[in-house]
């Protein structure tokens, strides 16, 4: 039978149990209840699960005439892509293709090898170049290629590296991203001194003609790592270790930009917020989180700063031991001084502060983020950490290549090795509005 033969019989199959069950909900006689129940059990549920099996049978027969067919396309496109290798011709002996037609590749100016990478990659230029020397379509050369080669698993590849940047980075989500084209831009900052006021009716209205234009420039820098894996790993690892490896390494270079965003020199590496010139500073000295001029109240006056100098900010970054101190802090009494402000439930399971270690934290209002790449070797004593107040959609994230994985067998192929190598290239810059940020410094953040 066919499917479409087998469904139908299926729908008659239905329609005939659920009569039964009607029949069987109408009846009053156990015995009448009981036959309906064998006609079930003995008749329509052995039919039931034949169908089923032979169902199961035509898909299998569909899913291995489905694969027959793409090997027969893959086959053809591999057929198609030897035609395309550079061979004599009778016209004054110059390469051309099996079609007559002159081979891109004959002059050696291309590589036909690193086409077929760059093809897969999307570029145009290099489909082109190869559809014409295979005499086939591009799209339908670079699947085959693709499929030959296992280039198929990078878009795999570049999905898990998206989700692993997405969770494993702070920053990101809370700043600006820009993709730029270039390895530097200006940005231009203005400050407009204007002037309003109460006038009469036919009186001239103030104005104010104060302007000031500055330029932020800021660079792209390029990020990479390498792996080296055994050929004999690649091939017997279940899980894959490519992809184990590939991910290992977008971590990393995740945990290298989210670094430099923050403490970055300017260096052969972006420009941090900690090192950006123009920033308001606070201090504190106190030790005691909830002394007066303690970190409590610096951290309000940072956000005091902000909301002065520029708006609302919108994030309190900290590193998660700084977090955890405020919700250790203790009164005299041993009572939590961060929590509920009714004293019978400071010291309860029912205790606010259980929520603010979750997800979502805050402080006045304001949403505090954990970063664990907040420096905590700051200071005279190097045991200082930072807390930064600010509206961090300020901060500018240029984004110049996404995380890219390449690999190569060639590198070690006397000891049967591939290199992986993970690169990105991109630039940071929270000079064009220093004043929407604040950062709390001093004793008061040291160790302890």
């Amino acid at each position: 039978m066919t499917l479409e033969e087998i469904a139908k019989k299926m729908e008659d199959l239905e329609s005939r149990s659920a009569a039964l069950v009607e029949q069987a909900e109408a009846s009053t006689d156990n015995a009448e209840i009981a036959g309906f129940k064998a006609v079930l059990t003995d008749e329509i549920q052995p039919q039931l699960a034949a169908l089923t099996a032979e169902r199961d049978e035509r898909l299998r027969e569909e899913e291995v005439k489905s694969l027959k067919g793409t090997v027969g396309t893959l086959q053809e496109a591999i057929d198609e892509l030897r035609k395309g290798f550079p061979v004599a011709g009778e016209d004054g002996g110059k390469a051309v293709t099996a079609t007559g037609e002159p081979n891109p590749y004959a002059d050696g100016t291309h590589s036909y090898y690193q086409d077929i990478r760059m093809a897969n990659k999307g570029r145009q230029d290099a489909i082109e170049r190869i559809a014409g020397a295979s005499g086939i379509e591009g799209k339908a050369m670079t699947e085959g290629v693709g499929a030959q080669g296992g280039y198929l698993v990078q878009p795999v590849i570049e999905r898990q590296i998206l989700d692993t940047r997405e969770l494993d980075n702070v920053l990101r989500p809370l700043c600006s991203k820009l993709n730029v084209t270039t390895t530097e831009i200006e940005l231009n900052q203005i400050t407009l001194g204007t002037t309003a006021g109460w006038v009469a009716e036919l009186a001239e209205k103030p104005e104010a003609t104060a302007l000031t234009l500055a330029t932020v420039s800021a660079s792209v820098f390029t990020a990479a790592g390498l792996a080296t894996i055994s050929n004999q790993l690649l091939a017997d690892s279940n899980p894959a270790v490519d992809q184990l490896v590939t991910r290992d390494l977008a971590k990393r270079l995740i945990a290298l930009e989210e670094t430099a965003f923050l403490a970055g020199t300017g260096t052969g590496q972006p420009l941090g917020i900690l090192n950006t010139p123009g920033l308001s500073t606070k201090t504190v000295t106190p030790t005691k989180v909830s002394d007066d001029g303690g970190l409590l109240d610096t951290v309000l006056d940072a956000i005091t700063q902000v909301q002065t100098d520029y708006g609302q900010p919108t994030t309190i970054l900290m590193h998660p031991r700084t977090w955890t101190r405020i919700l250790q802090d203790k009164d005299a009494n041993g009572v939590y001084t961060y929590g509920s402000p009714d004293v019978a439930l400071r010291n309860d399971v029912r205790d606010p502060r259980t929520v603010f270690t979750g997800p979502v934290r805050t402080l006045w209002g304001v949403n505090v983020v954990l970063s664990n790449r907040i420096p905590t070797n700051l200071g005279i004593g190097t045991d200082e950490s930072r807390v930064i107040v600010g509206d961090f959609s300020e901060a500018l994230i240029l984004d110049r290549q996404g995380i890219t994985v390449d690999e190569s067998p060639h590198v070690y192929f006397t000891s049967n090795q591939t290199v992986f190598r993970a690169e990105e290239r991109v630039g940071f810059t929270a000079a064009r509005q220093p004043k929407a940020f604040c950062v709390v410094g001093g004793a008061g953040l040291a160790t302890g």
